[in-house]
């Protein structure tokens, strides 16, 4: 039992009393007690919302233990009954040989991108507050996704209805022998966590079609299409446009894969691109696919992705990137809204 009041010394807490611990410390750490969660030392409401009940058992601690004792004391008068403060801080807990783990900081995970013109801290800042969809996480949603999550994306929603295979394993680089028979969508997010803790991943583990489609893209800032059929690439189309959302759009097969970002409240969609769809589309597992070219296009697809994200003054719509993994030869070509499109898009001026 947590005597209420107290200041405890390190020898004598047991962090297993205490479902929540709370680091008041400002600025950049190397290193947290274990379980903590770093709250302002000036912030009470985050620090009520974080303790919950006024009796539940909360250990706060700081870097020489002062903040956290005022602030103990002004939790208790607000009813917080179960709250103590660390003496002597984590300079004490450290220097007596209690458990401490690394923590990394956000600013050291993309230093590179802050070093970057027209990138740095505004970009990182516009990654960390994106949401984005992923729809497919198979050889090209597999790079595009472990990109944007090492990249700091805020939050990821991955949708796939497929499970994985042995037969997946030599392009969707998310998955390894343990991932057979697995969610692909719900593996998917494990490997995002592992990757970046940062990221708020959340798993769909199932098929997009005309009736969910436009209720999974709402609400994200850009929709990503890394599917392999041409029906979801059509639902995924249509319900980014009626959101009023960029689509990322990749494809390969073979030796040969293509990159298009789309606006449909500025220029085309998927169905202005490819007018004339036939009904028998072919697949990697009639015709083969070289594993690096999905690693190339979904590496583009997390590039054009990304520029948008943090508004660059590069981003480009209503073009096509093609690649040929044979000569290794990049086109690009500009596309137009098509006058017989049933979605009636504005042609660009």
């Amino acid at each position: 039992m947590v005597r209420q009041g107290a200041e405890r010394d390190p020898a004598t807490v047991d962090l297993d009393a205490f479902p929540v611990i709370l680091d008041l410390r400002d600025g950049d750490v190397d290193d947290v007690i274990p379980g903590s969660v770093r709250v302002d030392r000036l912030d009470f409401t985050a620090m009520a919302e974080s303790i919950g009940g006024g009796g539940t058992p909360a250990l706060l601690y700081c870097g020489i233990g002062e903040a956290s004792r005022i602030a103990a004391r002004e939790l208790r008068a607000r009813g917080f009954t179960g709250v103590v403060s660390l003496a002597g801080g984590i300079r004490r807990w450290r220097a007596q040989g209690f458990p401490v783990v690394a923590r990394r900081s956000p600013a050291g995970r993309y230093e590179r991108h802050l070093q970057l013109a027209d990138f740095g801290r505004e970009g990182q800042d516009r990654m960390r507050s994106a949401s984005v969809v992923v729809v497919g996480a198979g050889g090209l949603g597999s790079p595009t996704i472990l990109y944007l999550a090492a990249s700091g994306v805020g939050a990821l929603t991955i949708v796939d209805g497929d499970t994985v295979e042995v037969t997946n394993l030599h392009r969707q680089v998310l998955f390894d022998d343990g991932s057979i028979g697995a969610q692909k969508a719900e593996a998917a997010a494990s490997r995002v966590t592992v990757l970046n803790p940062d990221v708020d991943v959340v798993a769909v583990p199932a098929w997009l079609d005309d009736r969910s489609a436009y209720g999974i893209v709402t609400g994200h800032d850009l929709v990503i299409d890394a599917s392999d059929n041409f029906a979801t690439r059509l639902a995924l189309s249509d319900a980014a446009a009626r959101a009023g959302s960029v689509l990322v759009h990749g494809a390969a097969i073979r030796w040969d894969g293509l990159v298009a970002v789309l606006d449909p409240r500025t220029g085309p969609c998927y169905r202005c691109l490819f007018p004339n769809l036939e009904e028998a589309e072919e697949s990697c597992s009639a015709v083969g696919v070289l594993g690096g070219v999905t690693g190339v296009i979904g590496s583009i697809m997390a590039v054009e992705a990304t520029k948008h994200l943090i508004g660059s003054p590069d981003r480009r719509t209503g073009r096509l990137i093609t690649y040929d993994g044979r000569s290794g030869r990049f086109d690009v070509l500009s596309v137009e809204a098509s006058t017989d499109c049933p979605l009636g898009h504005p042609r660009p001026r």
